[in-house]
Parts: structure tokens; C-alpha cells; sequence
């Protein structure tokens, strides 16, 4: 979410804040996994046994003498109240019926970091109503508010839930970078835009059983298009290319179906089992532009262990997405699949390349060399072409690099990437990383 093209002693400067802050965010976070099974699935991964070789490995590994100047850091925190608290099992605010959680999040690419302040209610009336109000305000000014509301109509039934849903939304994205549509789009034809969403959404969802959950919505969104905070405005540099919805934003009504299905063993830093989502929709503009497309976007995670105690893991992700326009229409450029993020194609600038359709590939191998602390290196390809039958197989961008997983909490890691591509190198920050 933070990234910085700065000279190598900025990085080292920026690091060592980092690794500061680290230490203290056990303090502010209070997200924890609800049950003791979920803690001892966790705890599988705390290594406490030695590989064969384990001291000549670890001293010949360069992340290691990374982690030797980080320790210091960490045991000083471990020896007073916050190695309590990450030591603490979960009887914190996601096992309350009703608070206020508090942490540090952000609101995807490019948007930076801040403290993020949750309340919720999990039996609201004694009904089983669940409640649950995020706000997120971040160092670049990104915001993010919403209200999620579930309203239990069955239980017990052919499935486990079935709940009637209401979100509503205020999103604000201060600045994106916006370059030219397709794949060969060039590096230095580039512009800024900001965009505010205000949306509603009714629907249900079906919690099927453990590993498997459906919804149907019905969403409305008035997306507005406006002058970034800060640098030069899409909108006047590129008036004259037509971009869909750039001038003028729009207001879209959709219907969503979506398919998930979870079977990792942990929500943050899985070590096996993976997810999926399936989301087919329909969108229509309702005014400010003809719009008008079905939308299909498939995405995955999948976790494999390579030793009986987690400590080697090769993690896959994975993205493809097609939207194919309905009679005349066209597709606003906000809604196009977009490449070039911690997310989906790291070593670029966010939102790099955008096209009407995407696919994307992550590979990662994982290892665990202290408690808290893991290292890791991958490679990400991808591409977007206007059409499924474009693509090609010497037509996608290549990132690649190494990342190190910090763990002041094993529920909350904190992944430090450091990428290349052929374009340049970037780092990004990412705080509760689910991948």
C-alpha cells in the first residue's frame, strides 16, 4: 500500500522506522483469530525444531543477517507488556458479542496506510442481527466508511445461514495514477484522478456449510470522477482520447452472483488449503453515460506445505477477469481489470496497465526463519488485452523479487515487497497481508 522509488539509504531509514513501528502494533491491533481451533492451526507453524543443516543455512542466508539487526528491536518489546499480548489467546474483541476494534489498514494500491476503527455487534436485538462499521482514513487521505448490516431468515435449513444483507459505502481515492488503455501503454504518458463512490447494495447470502458460501445483490453506485489532491488531472490531459467515463463518471446499477470457497487453515499467512471467487455480474448505467456490460472475474489463492511443520510453503495466486459489453455500449475505464499492484503484478506503477480484460499469475516460495519472522521469493506475470482471444503467450509483463513477513502477531503479519521489472523497482508495505 506504500511504495517509494527513493534512493537505497531512504529504504534503510524507512525500514528502520518499520521495524519500530512493528514492535508497537500490537498495542493497536486487537483482530485475533474467534476460536481455539483456529489458534492451534496458527501455532503449527511456530517452529521450535531444527532442520537438518539448520545453523550453516541460516547463517549463510542474507535474510538472515536482516533479521540478526531486527532482533534486538523485537525481544526489547517481547520482555515487557507487548510479549503478553501477543502471547495472549483469543479472548479479545472478535470473541465479544459487541466493541470496537482498532489497527492500521488501508484501502488497496496506492493508498497508503492509517488507523482503521471497527465497531460491531454479532446479536443485535438478541436476534443474531450482525452489525459491523468500518472506517478507514489514511496518511495519503484515502477514506473509506461503510456500514454492513446481516439479517438472519434461516438457519439450520439445506444450509447453515441464510441472511439478508444491507451495505452501504462512502469511498474516496485522492489520487490513482491513470495511464493509457491496453498493454503496450507507455511508461511516461501518465496522469492522476481522483474518484467517490457512494453505493448501496441488498441482496442474500447462503452459507452453504463450512468451506462454501453464495450471494445474489442487487447494488447501486454513483461513482464521481474529480481533480486529484495533488498533480496534473487526467480529466484535461486526456479530454481529447474519449476514455469511457473519465468526464463524466457514472451512476451503475448491477446484479452480482458470487461463489466462494475457503479452505484455508488460517485467514492470515495459510500455510495449506486455499480460496476461491467466482463473481458474475450484470451492470447498467442508469444515467451520466451508456454502459452497459457483463462482468466475469475468477480469482484463487492455493497453499501447499513442503515439511510435515509448515515451515517451507509455496503459495499461488491467480486473477482472471473478462467484461463483455451488452448492444452498443461501452465499459467505464474505473471497471476495467487493472495490473500493476502489490496485489497483482508488483515491480510497476499501481493501475499500470488496464484493459477490458485481465489475467494474472503469482508464484511464491515461503520459509520460516524465526518466530516472527518469514522470508520469501516470487514471481508475477500478467497482461490485459481488450478481448480473451488477444492474448499471447510473449505478451506478459514480469515482475519479480523477495519479501519479508514480519509477525508482531501471528493474526496480523506485515509484508515489507521488494520488486523489479523491467521498468524499475518499488517497495510496498502491506498490513494485514492474506497473502
Amino acid at each position: 500500500m506504500f511504495c517509494s522509488n527513493s534512493p537505497r539509504a531512504f529504504h534503510f531509514r524507512l525500514l528502520r522506522v518499520l521495524l519500530i513501528l512493528l514492535a508497537c502494533i500490537p498495542y493497536a491491533n486487537a483482530q485475533e483469530t474467534t476460536t481455539t481451533e483456529t489458534t492451534q492451526e496458527t501455532e503449527d507453524r511456530i517452529v521450535d525444531g531444527r532442520p537438518p543443516l539448520y545453523t550453516f543455512k541460516r547463517a549463510i542466508n542474507p535474510l538472515t543477517w536482516l533479521e540478526w539487526g531486527a532482533k534486538p528491536v523485537f525481544r526489547s518489546a517481547e520482555n515487557g507488556f507487548a510479549k503478553r499480548l501477543m502471547e495472549r489467546r483469543p479472548t479479545g474483541p472478535d470473541n465479544k458479542t459487541a466493541g470496537v476494534r482498532f489497527g492500521l489498514d488501508g484501502i488497496g494500491a496506492g493508498s497508503g496506510f492509517g488507523p482503521s476503527v471497527t465497531f460491531f455487534h454479532k446479536d443485535l436485538f438478541g436476534r443474531g442481527v450482525e452489525v459491523e462499521v468500518p472506517l478507514v482514513y489514511t496518511y495519503n487521505r484515502y477514506e473509506l466508511y461503510q456500514a454492513n448490516v446481516a439479517v438472519p431468515v434461516l438457519k439450520q435449513h439445506f444450509f447453515d445461514r441464510l441472511s439478508f444483507d444491507v451495505v452501504t459505502e462512502y469511498r474516496s481515492r485522492a489520487r490513482d495514477d491513470l495511464f493509457l488503455i491496453g498493454n503496450d501503454s507507455p511508461l511516461g504518458v501518465e496522469s492522476a484522478v481522483r474518484t467517490v463512490t457512494r453505493g448501496v447494495a441488498l441482496g442474500f447470502s447462503a452459507q452453504i456449510n463450512d468451506t462454501w458460501r453464495s450471494g445474489l445483490h442487487e447494488t447501486y453506485r454513483n461513482v464521481g470522477v474529480t481533480e486529484p489532491l495533488r498533480g496534473a488531472s487526467a480529466q484535461e490531459r486526456f479530454a481529447a482520447l474519449g476514455i469511457p467515463g473519465l468526464a463524466t463518471g457514472a451512476v451503475l446499477r448491477a446484479t452480482a452472483l458470487t461463489i466462494d470457497h475457503d479452505t484455508k487453515d488460517q485467514p492470515r499467512m495459510a500455510a495449506k488449503g486455499g480460496v476461491e471467487h467466482l463473481e458474475v455480474s450484470l451492470n447498467e448505467s442508469i444515467r451520466r453515460g451508456d454502459f452497459a456490460y457483463w462482468k466475469y472475474h475468477f480469482d484463487f489463492q492455493h497453499f501447499f506445505p513442503l515439511t510435515t511443520d509448515r515451515r517451507t510453503v509455496l503459495a499461488f495466486r491467480g486473477l482472471a477477469e473478462t467484461n463483455q459489453t451488452k448492444g452498443g455500449s461501452q465499459i467505464p475505464w474505473f471497471d476495467m481489470p487493472m495490473l500493476g499492484s502489490w496485489d497483482t503484478l508488483r515491480g510497476f506503477e499501481n493501475f499500470r496497465f488496464r484493459d477490458k480484460s485481465a489475467v494474472a499469475f503469482s508464484a511464491e516460495y515461503r520459509y520460516r526463519i524465526w518466530r516472527q519472522m518469514d522470508w520469501g521469493f516470487f514471481v508475477d506475470q500478467g497482461q490485459v488485452a481488450p478481448q480473451l482471444g488477444d492474448f499471447g503467450w510473449h505478451q506478459f509483463h514480469t515482475g519479480y523479487g523477495f519479501r519479508v513477513f514480519f509477525l508482531p502477531r501471528l493474526t496480523f503479519p506485515v509484508a515489507i515487497d521488494i520488486a523489479h521489472s523491467n521498468e524499475k523497482w518499488r517497495m510496498y508495505v502491506n498490513f494485514n497481508a492474506d497473502f
